[in-house]
């Protein structure tokens, strides 16, 4: 499938407004809310996310926004990427920054992602970067788990290039 077809298929917007650095805007959930109401209206419906954004906070934030008008969920797509542990004091369990993406973790931060985004599935979620360790057998048995029950309608990868598929 070429990356057209599924932006076709996601209904997805040709810019993505991004959140890697939402904790620092200094914006409450009602500013935030009318930031995204604002990008809504100008037909900006893709919202890239990314589990360790700010540190595991920025995924919270934006769901603590979401929760004040549920209802514009219908009309945006959460793109939400995984398989990268870093350390922080958000996620105590992380004693050392790695790449993993394995089943349990891309579950885990699945279901802590649709959490904190206050939503019940994902659009697309994709892996985040490669990753030399990478069982492809488990990680699209996770990723296909997510399908199968509704956490997520696709999956795919960011930042890899065709030679990191050899």
């Amino acid at each position: 499938m070429k990356f057209t077809d599924l932006t076709d298929k996601l209904k997805m917007s040709k810019i993505a407004l991004g959140f890697w650095r939402l904790n620092d805007w200094g914006m409450n959930s009602e500013e935030l809310l009318n930031y995204i109401e604002a990008a809504l209206e100008m037909g900006v419906t893709t919202f890239d996310h990314a589990d360790i954004y700010g540190g595991y906070t920025c995924e919270k934030i934006f769901g603590e926004a979401l929760a004040l008008k549920p209802e514009l969920r219908s009309k945006m797509q959460l793109v939400n990427k995984v398989g990268i542990k870093l350390v922080s004091p958000n996620m105590p369990e992380n004693i050392y920054r790695c790449y993993d993406t394995g089943y349990d973790h891309i579950v885990k931060s699945v279901e802590k992602s649709l959490k904190n985004l206050n939503t019940d599935y994902l659009d697309l979620v994709l892996i985040h970067r490669p990753d030399m360790f990478m069982d492809a057998d488990e990680t699209a048995r996770a990723l296909t788990y997510l399908r199968e029950s509704g956490k997520v309608l696709e999956w795919g990868v960011s930042n890899f290039l065709p030679s990191d598929f050899n």
